[in-house]
């Protein structure tokens, strides 16, 4: 009909140019989200190092060796890798069996745990120190993530020792008390003044304790991830700007930047589902994942936190956000700054025992 109508030689050069205009309007729409694949390993939780030449990440999968065979978290594989920036392997062979939290300040070493066992781990795979996180009173509030004080130059932990209270804590001394709930992550803050603390449930607040006063400020009831279940595999999340003078973090759908002790906000509303807010290193701009969820394929009743799209807003009031990925039917579980100008990310695919996920790079226009 249409033949007939136009001809057919002016019917092939419409349909030509149909073809043409759609296929620049894909080209267009990947080039300028400039999303790269890292890498074809089944890996998740990218982190890279303060000096940007590395990126650690955390191969996965299910079988674990020593695991129970069967269906708990003791058979997820947790092989601690690195690459550098463009997703070349630096070491192929894992250089500890466990998660990662992240890097040493000068960017020589990790720090790794599973299993309440940490180490700080050098990129040859030696290890430089390792230990036990002892053992608590509270089975479900014992800590096993650890992170890595600048200030005190050491690993530590939060756990709780009895009802009541909770501390921080290094291998060789007690650094700070609460009779809150503070959760069983601790961040130091860049500068190792401040320590963000949290948990992972959805009724989890975000504490700050400042080692200067000795003192406690609860900043909110936050929302880390939409997921409820995202810390399974342990992924990372840090609310620190890059100078420790604010943080970032999600109370519901709003998008708050504040100052330690909470006297000065910033809120931006966020329309949709989203998690995972990580301000760039020069402050200027805050990245985060919005999510689609749908049901999940095994279990229908309970949600998969996949449609993802990375997205990016200026860290000043009345910004708007804008995606800077094409939408994923994969979750994201982790979304770290590579510099500046690039995003660091993986995206699991809903697939029992963890069977697909993979790094992505996105360089950011700004």
């Amino acid at each position: 009909m249409v033949a007939s109508i136009f001809g057919r030689d002016a019917f092939k050069s419409f349909f030509l140019v149909i073809c043409s205009s759609f296929f620049f309007a894909i080209t267009s729409a990947a080039q300028d989200s400039r999303e790269v694949l890292l890498s074809q390993e089944n890996a998740y939780n990218p982190i890279p190092s303060p000096d940007g030449k590395f990126i650690a990440y955390v191969r996965t999968g299910w079988g674990r060796s020593g695991g129970s065979g069967g269906v708990g978290r003791s058979n997820l594989v947790s092989e601690v890798v690195v690459a550098d920036a463009d997703g070349a392997p630096v070491s192929h062979a894992p250089l500890c069996n466990s998660f990662v939290s992240g890097w040493t300040p000068d960017s020589t070493r990790l720090v790794c745990y599973r299993d309440w066992n940490y180490a700080l781990t050098a990129l040859d795979g030696k290890t430089v120190t390792s230990g036990h996180i002892p053992d608590t009173q509270e089975p479900y509030q014992r800590a096993e993530w650890v992170s890595y004080s600048p200030s005190y130059r050491t690993i530590l932990w939060s756990r709780q020792t009895d009802g009541s209270h909770w501390i921080i804590e290094s291998p060789q001394e007690t650094i700070a008390r609460s009779e809150f709930p503070i959760g069983t992550r601790i961040v130091p803050s860049p500068d190792g003044r401040y320590f963000a603390a949290f948990g992972t449930s959805p009724d989890s607040h975000l504490w700050v304790y400042d080692t200067h006063l000795e003192s406690w400020t609860d900043l909110a009831k936050i929302t880390i991830h939409p997921d409820r279940n995202w810390d399974y595999i342990q992924p990372n999340w840090t609310p620190w700007f890059a100078d420790g003078s604010q943080l970032v973090y999600f109370v519901g759908s709003v998008l708050t930047i504040s100052s330690p002790d909470g006297r000065q906000k910033t809120e931006i509303r966020i329309e949709k589902p989203a998690g995972l807010p990580v301000p760039s290193p020069d402050g200027l701009s805050v990245a985060f994942v919005i999510s689609e969820p749908r049901p999940m394929s095994m279990r229908p009743d309970l949600k998969f936190w996949g449609g993802t799209t990375i997205t990016v807003v200026s860290a000043v009031p009345g910004a708007q956000p804008r995606a800077v990925t094409q939408k994923s039917p994969d979750s994201t579980y982790d979304l770290r700054w590579l510099g500046d100008k690039a995003l660091v990310f993986d995206r699991i695919a809903g697939e029992a025992f963890y069977k697909q996920a993979r790094l992505w790079k996105a360089t950011i226009r700004r």
